[in-house]
């Protein structure tokens, strides 16, 4: 396998890591959730429960017109909770639902006075009883445009512990409400609220999605400048190349080799030394014996002899 083809499926392989990258960032959930719930009741109630669950992080209750919203004690909201009709939130049901339930309290009408009878009429009219029209001191009870809003009686405020107001919206971090406590919201008016709404943080596991990315990428344009290789002719740039190098390395030129240089000895093998391996130096005699020269017998002296030729 050549390396042409090596960088041709590298490519391949880089092209899809790069579209699968693309559609995980294409289709990567948003950390920052916005789950609501609609409200049919004039009051919403929010656990500790609730409010302790990982990620959340705003609770904002939606109305026309002015919202107040309390943190109380379990106990302390349980008692007052139980003259209102209220949608209590239970949790997540998913990501886009919340999970909520309504409970309504039914109050009991105040009787109505009965009308007094009307006196009888007298048989005789008398004359002095004259149709004078009177004025009505009553003032009427219906409040006229640009008087304040009417506001409903929710009873006590000595159960709240921290207080919120607001209007057409009442936002609030969960850190701010203390743990165990309940969170309750009411319109100002007594008239139903309108949506509830949970913002939380979630972990998204994306970590991988750009490094899987910009390594196809890379690959991929590998792969590509490769196959283009393949398809264009590249031999005149090769030989340009290698005609570059020669000149660089002074190979084959006619006068790379100046006249009596190193270089033109040792291309010629004059550098290296002639070496006669037949002349050799005369060893050493061995055995200890040695051999006597012709000097050495000359000067050595002669020893006495007798007339009788005897040795004395």
């Amino acid at each position: 396998m050549t390396l042409r083809t090596t960088a041709i499926i590298a490519g391949v392989l880089g092209l899809l890591m790069l579209i699968a990258g693309l559609v995980a960032n294409d289709a990567r959930p948003d950390r920052e959730v916005l789950t609501t719930a609609s409200l049919q009741t004039p009051v919403v109630v929010v656990g500790p429960d609730v409010i302790a669950l990982q990620g959340l992080d705003r609770i904002a209750v939606t109305a026309e017109g002015g919202i107040e919203a309390h943190t109380a004690r379990a106990a302390d909201a349980a008692g007052w909770l139980k003259h209102y009709s209220a949608t209590y939130v239970a949790g997540y049901a998913g990501w886009d639902t919340l999970m909520t339930r309504t409970e309504s309290r039914v109050v009991a009408e105040s009787p109505s006075p009965s009308a007094s009878p009307s006196p009888s009429a007298s048989p005789s009219p008398s004359p002095e009883a004259a149709a004078s029209p009177s004025a009505s001191p009553t003032a009427s009870a219906t409040p006229q445009d640009g008087d304040v809003a009417a506001r409903a009686d929710y009873g006590s405020t000595d159960d709240w512990r921290s207080s919120w107001r607001g209007v057409n919206r009442v936002s609030l971090a969960v850190g701010s409400v203390a743990p165990g406590e309940v969170l309750v919201v009411y319109s100002a008016d007594g008239s139903n609220l309108d949506r509830v709404e949970f913002t939380a943080l979630r972990q998204v596991n994306d970590g991988w999605i750009d490094p899987l990315t910009w390594i196809g990428a890379f690959l991929a344009v590998l792969g590509g400048v490769a196959a283009l290789s393949g398809l264009i002719d590249t031999r005149p740039i090769q030989e340009r190349a290698e005609g570059w190098l020669r000149g660089r390395s002074k190979i084959g030129a006619a006068d790379s080799v100046s006249p009596g240089s190193r270089r033109e000895r040792r291309l010629a093998g004059s550098s290296l030394p002639d070496v006669l391996l037949d002349d050799r130096e005369p060893s050493a005699p061995t055995g200890g014996s040695s051999v006597a020269t012709d000097d050495a017998v000359g000067d050595a002296p002669e020893a006495p002899t007798t007339k009788e030729g005897g040795v004395l």
